[in-house]
């Protein structure tokens, strides 16, 4: 089984236990639900399709999972309207470098500005901003990427 099934299946199994408190249901009750929906006696025995009818029957029960309260990456800030045409020049040379990540302009900066580089290269002044992008340039000129 590959990390991401593993993954997916480990999610649909934690949204079924949640259901399950959520509903307030007995053992003897999540048993025999989970034999009526999917001929088995333990959640781990349920493949995709038997989670999935696991899933779909508990929310017609009235299950309704509640939304992340964490997310596992920040949201990029908006940048000011006088920084936008930059940092979209630096967007666009990452992804003309095999289509690097934001961080990787962040660790850019971190490594040109030391301790006083904010968190996200957004929040660089527009001097800043030009050096990151002069820097990508480099970095463009030398693997060869296309610049525009």
């Amino acid at each position: 089984m590959s990390k991401l099934a593993r993954d997916h299946r480990n999610a649909d199994l934690a949204k079924i236990h949640v259901a399950k408190k959520q509903l307030n249901m007995s053992d003897a009750d999540y048993r025999a639900m989970l034999w009526t929906q999917g001929r088995v006696h333990s959640s781990k025995e349920l493949d995709f399709a038997g989670r999935r009818s696991v899933l779909d029957f508990l929310q017609r029960m009235g299950f309704r999972p509640a939304p992340s309260k964490t997310t596992k990456r920040p949201s990029r800030p908006t940048p000011s309207a006088d920084a936008l045409p930059l940092v979209r020049r630096i967007r666009a040379q990452l992804i003309s470098l095999d289509r690097k990540p934001d961080e990787y302009a962040d660790g850019i900066a971190k490594q040109m500005f030391g301790d006083a580089a904010p968190q996200f290269f957004e929040w660089c002044t527009l001097g800043d901003l030009h050096k990151i992008s002069q820097a990508l340039g480099v970095e463009q000129n030398r693997k060869g990427a296309v610049a525009r």
